[in-house]
């Protein structure tokens, strides 16, 4: 394999996906809040939560994308540098001078009401001799001057990793004792976005809904955290907050009312082929070189489209419901179409008649379901039904096109 490129060591990407892990970790922490609790970004550790006022999480997140032959994460590993570093960061939350604790007993004030949880996709295993040694002590097999020991006689030439056991080794035993046992692992931990769309279910959303929830939370909840950031805020939500600011989504997911989602296909590539465009250019409503303006009506004809497609498959409409929904703007178009051309036109008057017939039924709006769509969407129906085409602007529309 060829040496790697300095702008290869120096990619974002392992940065990148771990703020992504941190920050997904943070959203489903919020999602799962209960009254009275509040959780944190990047303030007390990479999250943190508050359970009460005796009760609060530090929690340190490690992703790796570094995988085993199978293509699963790698292990957690007996002197990974990960775990170490994590406990030595915690010890010296322990004994921060600057906040006070340097005596054992505000040693043990802050660790009797805080746990530790270390979060990451490496797996756990039995060949993890420090996860072991945590492990017994906590199911009481070995004392703690065991365990020490153990931890101890671990050997390694890393120089870090030296010095993070030294901060480990270091804690008062009283201290150490209640820090062992309040520690804990989640690891295998790889399917995060997964876990928040199961948290989303788990207050009673459709599984329809899931992804329309999450989405709207996830960009919601990265603009406030921008926003917080810039004006140099810290990042602590409290149920109440998240109630507030973050419940109209669960609300609509939950609600009768129709989703609209926005578009997200490609538009045709030759825009001017559409019949529904041929229609408008025979009536001088758009021209050749009008392109913003027919990609302007394909988007609104796609979106609406779509939208009624996804209503369709995911049970919201029926196809009666269809069917009432396009004969309503058919019969609209009918009975105007019928009062324009009552009698003989001219050219001239035949195309001044057809753009009054479209712009009397742009203005026009329709409901599907008992829900009245927005002007746009009713648009984008004119300009479906004028492509299929079964509806049309000029007299002779049928002659020129089906």
């Amino acid at each position: 394999m060829p040496p790697l490129k300095q702008m290869d060591k120096t990619s974002a990407e392992d940065k990148s996906i771990g703020f992504d892990y941190q920050y997904y970790y943070f959203l489903n922490e919020l999602i799962n809040l209960k009254s009275g609790q509040s959780v944190g970004l990047e303030v007390m550790d990479d999250v943190h939560s508050k359970l009460s006022e005796s009760v609060q999480v530090l929690v340190q997140l490690k992703h790796t994308i570094q995988t085993k032959v199978d293509g699963a994460p790698k292990n957690l590993t007996t002197l990974d540098p990960d775990l170490w570093k994590s406990l030595s960061n915690w010890c010296k939350v322990i004994s921060d001078k600057e906040a006070g604790r340097t005596t054992e007993t505000n040693q043990l004030s802050f660790v009797n009401k805080t746990y530790f949880l270390l979060v990451s996709n490496k797996s756990d295993n039995e060949e993890n001799a420090t996860l072991q040694a945590v492990k017994r002590y906590q199911g009481r097999e070995i004392s703690h001057l065991k365990l020490l020991g153990l931890l101890k006689s671990l050997e390694t030439t890393n120089a870090s990793i030296k010095q993070y056991k030294n901060d480990v080794l270091g804690l008062k035993d009283a201290v150490s004792e209640k820090f062992f046992d309040n520690l804990n692992f989640d690891l295998g931990c790889d399917e995060i976005i997964n876990k928040c769309k199961a948290s989303i279910k788990e207050k009673h959303i459709d599984d329809s809904k899931i992804d329309d929830v999450f989405s709207d939370l996830d960009s919601r909840l990265r603009e406030n955290n921008y926003m917080a950031v810039k004006s140099k805020e810290k990042i602590v939500i409290s149920f109440e907050e998240f109630h507030k600011n973050y419940r109209i989504y669960f609300d609509k997911a939950r609600n009768k009312k129709l989703t609209i989602r926005p578009l997200i296909d490609l538009l045709p590539d030759n825009l001017i082929e559409q019949t529904f465009i041929k229609q408008l250019l025979d009536i001088t409503d758009v021209s050749v070189d009008d392109i913003e303006e027919i990609a302007d009506f394909t988007t609104k004809r796609l979106h609406l489209r779509n939208n009624i497609d996804q209503w369709y498959r995911e049970g919201d409409i029926t196809q009666d419901d269809i069917d009432l929904f396009e004969e309503e703007a058919k019969l609209s178009w009918k009975n105007k179409f019928r009062a324009l051309y009552r009698k003989g036109l001219n050219e001239k008057q035949h195309v001044a008649a057809a753009l009054k017939l479209l712009d009397d039924l742009r203005e026009k709006k329709i409901s599907l379901a008992g829900e009245c769509l927005p002007l746009k969407m009713c648009n984008g129906n004119l300009y479906e039904l004028s492509d299929r085409p079964e509806i049309g602007w000029r007299n002779d529309w049928k002659k020129k096109y089906i």
